[in-house]
C-alpha cells in the first residue's frame, strides 16, 4: 500500500496536520470576533458566521480524515479502508457534511447579497430569526445530500449515480453563484446610483467582499471538481503512475481545503472593522465597549 517514500509521507501527514491546525484557529477566530462585536453579529451577517464554523469543523474533521488515511496508505498505522461499516458509513457521512454546507452557504450568501443589492430596503428590516432558519436550511439540505451520497457509495453498480448526484450538487451551486453575482454586476454597474448614504454604501462594499470571498473560494475549489469529472468521465488517470495519480489528487485535496482558510484573511484585509475588532481581541486592554461601523 505504501506509494510514498517515508519522507514523503511525513512531509503529506505534516501538510494536512498544519492545514487543519490553520483552518480551526482562524475560523474560530473569525466566528469569536464576529459573535462578540454587536457591529459584526448582525443578521445579515450570520451566514458570514456560519460558513466560519461550518470551516471549523472542514479542518477539525474532514481534513483530518485525510490524515488518517494518508497515514493508512503510508503503512503509520492500521485502517481498513475498503470494508465500510456502520461507524465508517458515519464518518464518511460526516466528512462529506461539512464541506457541502460549506458550500451551500457560500451559496446562500450570494442569494442574501442579491436581495440586498435588488431590495436594500427590506433587506434591513428582515428579522435575525429568518437568517436563523436559512441556517438551518442549509445545514439541513447538506445533511440529506451528504447521507444520499453515503447512500449511493454503499450500492453496488451506483458509481455512476454517485458521480452524478455530486456533479449535480456543484452544478446547482455554480450555477447559483454565478447567475446571482452577475446580476448584481448588471445593477451595480448599470443601475441607478441615487442611493449613496452610509448604509447602501456599505451594503455594496459588503456585496463586494462576499464576492472576492467567493471567487477565491471557488479557485480553490474548482480544481478538485475537474479532477473528480476526469477521474469519473475519462481513464487519463490510468495512464499516469500510481505516484503521480496520488500526489495529483493529494494537490488538487490540499488546494480544496484551502478554500476554508482563505476567508478570514480576505476578511481581514477587506473589513477595516473586522481588522480593528481582530486587533482588540488580541489586545483586551484596548477594547472598546462596542467597535464603530465603518465601510467596508
Amino acid at each position: 500500500m505504501l506509494v510514498f517514500s517515508s519522507q514523503e509521507c511525513i512531509a503529506w501527514l505534516a501538510v494536512f496536520m498544519t492545514q487543519s491546525v490553520a483552518i480551526v484557529t482562524l475560523n474560530v477566530i473569525t466566528a469569536i470576533v464576529f459573535i462578540k462585536n454587536p457591529s459584526l453579529c448582525k443578521g445579515s451577517l450570520y451566514l458570514v458566521i456560519n460558513l466560519a464554523v461550518a470551516d471549523v469543523l472542514v479542518g477539525g474533521f474532514s481534513n483530518s480524515v485525510n490524515f488518517v488515511i494518508t497515514g493508512t496508505h503510508c503503512n503509520f498505522w492500521k485502517y481498513n479502508v475498503t470494508t465500510f461499516g456502520i461507524w465508517d458509513n458515519i464518518i464518511y457521512s460526516i466528512e462529506q457534511l461539512f464541506p457541502i454546507t460549506s458550500m451551500t452557504n457560500i451559496a446562500a450568501i450570494s442569494l442574501q447579497r442579491v436581495h440586498a443589492t435588488f431590495f436594500p430596503f427590506s433587506h434591513r428590516v428582515i428579522k435575525n430569526w429568518i437568517f436563523v432558519a436559512i441556517m438551518a436550511v442549509v445545514w439541513v439540505l447538506a445533511a440529506l445530500f451528504s447521507t444520499a451520497l453515503v447512500v449511493l457509495s454503499n450500492l453496488e453498480g451506483q458509481g455512476r449515480s454517485y458521480f452524478y448526484l455530486w456533479c449535480s450538487f456543484n452544478s446547482i451551486c455554480l450555477f447559483v453563484i454565478c447567475i446571482s453575482y452577475a446580476f448584481m454586476v448588471v445593477k451595480i454597474c448599470f443601475g441607478a446610483h441615487h442611493q449613496h448614504h452610509g448604509a447602501a454604501s456599505r451594503e455594496r462594499k459588503l456585496t463586494k467582499t462576499l464576492f472576492i470571498m467567493t471567487l477565491v473560494s471557488l479557485l480553490m475549489y474548482l480544481p478538485f471538481v475537474v479532477h473528480s469529472f476526469l477521474f469519473f468521465t475519462t481513464d487519463i488517470f490510468s495512464s499516469l503512475s500510481k505516484l503521480t495519480s496520488t500526489r495529483l489528487s493529494f494537490v488538487v485535496l490540499v488546494l480544496f481545503y484551502a478554500n476554508s482558510l482563505v476567508n478570514p484573511v480576505l476578511y481581514a484585509v477587506r473589513m477595516p472593522e473586522f481588522k480593528k475588532a481582530l486587533v482588540s481581541f488580541f489586545r483586551p486592554q484596548q477594547r472598546h465597549d462596542e467597535i464603530p461601523l465603518h465601510d467596508f
